[in-house]
């Protein structure tokens, strides 16, 4: 019986580990979760959406361990590029992350994005969210 004090003591004076602090729940009916087409949504100066008639999707991990979502489309020759997504993401994160999109060669809109909820995470997509009306939808 003389044992159990000495823990108490010992557990006393090293300290209890902290738990790691909870990840909010996303709530599994948000609207934005049922958009399966990879695009940005509700940016200004309109969504760019993927077509697959017209576009072509790729996503590459950069060796600074973030990804790069791209969307081409050859016929206008502009292209919408998402960078700086970090690679490994949890639901519940909040991140930032750079838009952009060209047309021959030219910046057409250039934006920083902060403050994204990570919505949800699956092995081939990512839903991001800013607010009810800008969201991004993504390729993994």
């Amino acid at each position: 019986m003389r044992a159990a004090p000495f823990i108490l003591c010992l557990l006393i004076l090293t300290g209890c580990p902290k738990p790691n602090p909870p990840v909010p729940p996303v709530p599994e009916d948000d609207p934005i979760l049922q958009v399966t087409v990879p695009g940005a949504y509700g940016i200004p100066g309109g969504s760019q959406v993927y077509n697959e008639e017209r576009h072509q999707l790729s996503t590459v991990e950069c060796p600074d361990g973030t990804l790069l979502f791209r969307l081409l489309d050859p016929g206008e020759r502009k292209v919408l590029s998402i960078h700086d997504i970090p690679a490994t993401l949890r639901e519940g994160d909040r991140i930032s992350l750079h838009y952009r999109v060209m047309a021959n060669g030219y910046t057409l809109q250039c934006e920083s994005f902060t403050d994204l909820l990570v919505l949800k995470l699956t092995s081939r997509m990512i839903w991001l969210k800013k607010d009810e009306n800008t969201y991004f939808v993504l390729q993994r």
